[in-house]
């Protein structure tokens, strides 16, 4: 048996529980957390070629975060959910998206069929923190009772989001941020300017349009209430969280610069200042504030407020 765990950098934790796993045969459903971009989709396609269950193959289902634009089409659902593939190296949520339950419901009528004599088969969701009240509750049947041959690998960055009774029935394996060493051996350019410990968010930030955008209102915080308006209105009908994720990890550095934790990026002169000016708890509120902001983007209708209320709070 080929063991393509092997292919993954880091997460030596996780690969010896899943590799125990596999040599007594106790296979269970799996729930892998931790930050995003630090391995966990791609450990999930390893474990499943591992159990010759590989993606394009018939004993292997995929299920991910749809955008709200795309309504209830078999035939789109399929194509978009492409993108969670290993073919992309990085997968981008957008501000709204969510696993809905006519997704479950395919999946499950699906799993009637029973797969190939003595193989196994592989259910893969991917962010399931995003599957709404409905789909979560109609997964949770399925998941107390998995048919023949069938367990489902489930990845979540916000596992505090899924319902208890679907954390209850997977076994957690946690998955941590990597070092600078093993980041370095999986990207050839770019620096982890932001400590982020995540390969995965490093190339996102490399393609981020408006990463300059928020350091410009990094820069300039804190805004006049007029300022404030302006700028919101600019970003209304933007990606927003490719403008608060970058702001949060700004204002996590400047706590980190208040902890005298040395950086090496080109906002040194700003964070200095920064963290000089603020207190502790004003820089932590600013953090709390952005997560919340951020985790509550697909279920906020009135974005023009919500920004103006970040930039006239953001310190």
């Amino acid at each position: 048996m080929v063991d393509y765990l092997e292919e993954i950098v880091g997460q030596e934790t996780a690969k010896r529980f899943i590799r125990t796993a596999i040599k007594k045969e106790k296979l269970y459903n799996f729930l892998f957390t931790g930050p995003k971009g630090v391995g966990k989709r791609l450990f999930a396609f390893a474990l499943s070629k591992i159990l010759n269950c590989p993606p394009h193959s018939s004993n292997f289902m995929l299920v991910g975060p749809i955008p709200s634009k795309i309504k209830d089409k078999e035939d789109k659902i399929f194509e978009y959910s492409k993108t969670y593939l290993p073919d992309n190296p990085v997968v981008e949520f957008e501000d709204r998206t969510a696993i809905r339950i006519d997704q479950i419901r395919h999946i499950i009528k699906r799993l009637i069929h029973m797969p190939d004599i003595g193989s196994k088969r592989i259910v893969l969701i991917i962010e399931a923190d995003r599957m709404t009240a409905e789909a979560g509750n109609c997964f949770l049947k399925t998941l107390e009772e998995p048919p023949l041959d069938t367990f489902f690998i489930l990845t979540s960055s916000r596992p505090s989001f899924l319902l208890s009774t679907i954390r209850s029935r997977c076994q957690n394996i946690r998955f941590t941020h990597l070092n600078s060493e093993q980041i370095s051996n999986i990207m050839f350019e770019g620096q982890d300017d932001y400590l982020l410990g995540s390969p995965g968010e490093i190339m996102i930030f490399q393609e981020n349009d408006l990463l300059k955008s928020a350091c410009d209102i990094f820069k300039q915080c804190p805004l006049s209430a007029e300022t404030a308006a302006q700028t919101a209105g600019v970003y209304e009908r933007k990606k927003l969280i490719d403008l608060l994720y970058p702001l949060l990890l700004m204002y996590r550095l400047v706590f980190y610069k208040k902890l005298n934790i040395a950086i090496n990026t080109t906002l040194e002169p700003f964070l200095n200042r920064k963290a000089n000016a603020l207190s502790v708890e004003r820089i932590i509120n600013a953090i709390n504030m952005l997560d919340v902001s951020i985790c509550s983007l697909e279920n906020n209708p009135n974005r023009l407020l919500l920004l103006f209320n970040i930039f006239m709070k953001l310190p």
